[in-house]
């Protein structure tokens, strides 16, 4: 387990790597749990720097194994094509997220389920979707937090 102190929580490992926002330059903290392995210290910068804290729009999953967060497009099109772009990389990396698409947002969790925890393929893929929603045209006011598929109706 990896952590940066997040408000009203308890250190839970000795590996520490604090995170401030620039902006309101209050410390951030967030857990990591990593997957067997991987060198947790660099890992953490890594994941750190991603998330919203870092100044990244990612965020920690809830049981701190991942990184998740809301990709959204113009059109269903350059989402679809994003999600194209996406899968063929996770052919090449080995790598599969979690993701849900409806219309014109793509909720994207990266976690590995064996050995289980955050992995640097999950950072690799993080940093993957960034650029490539750059490149397809994310709308830069999507909601990080929510998928959007509570709005689906059939």
């Amino acid at each position: 387990m990896f952590l940066l102190r997040r408000a009203g929580t308890q250190p839970v490992s000795r590996s520490i790597v604090r995170a401030m926002s620039s902006s309101s330059q209050r410390q951030s903290t967030v857990r990591f749990q990593f997957s067997a392995g991987e060198d947790e210290e660099q890992l953490g910068r890594d994941a750190a720097s991603l998330t919203t804290g870092g100044q990244g729009r990612w965020r920690v999953t809830d049981d701190n194994r991942g990184l998740e967060r809301t990709f959204r497009f113009k059109t269903f099109k350059a989402t679809w094509e994003f999600m194209n772009t996406v899968a063929a990389e996770c052919k090449v990396q080995k790598h599969h997220p979690e993701w849900t698409n409806v219309f014109n947002k793509t909720h994207v969790r990266w976690t590995t389920h064996k050995p289980i925890g955050l992995s640097s393929k999950d950072i690799i893929m993080a940093r993957f979707c960034d650029e490539a929603g750059t490149r397809h045209g994310e709308l830069a006011d999507a909601t990080d937090d929510e998928c959007g598929c509570g709005d689906f109706k059939p």
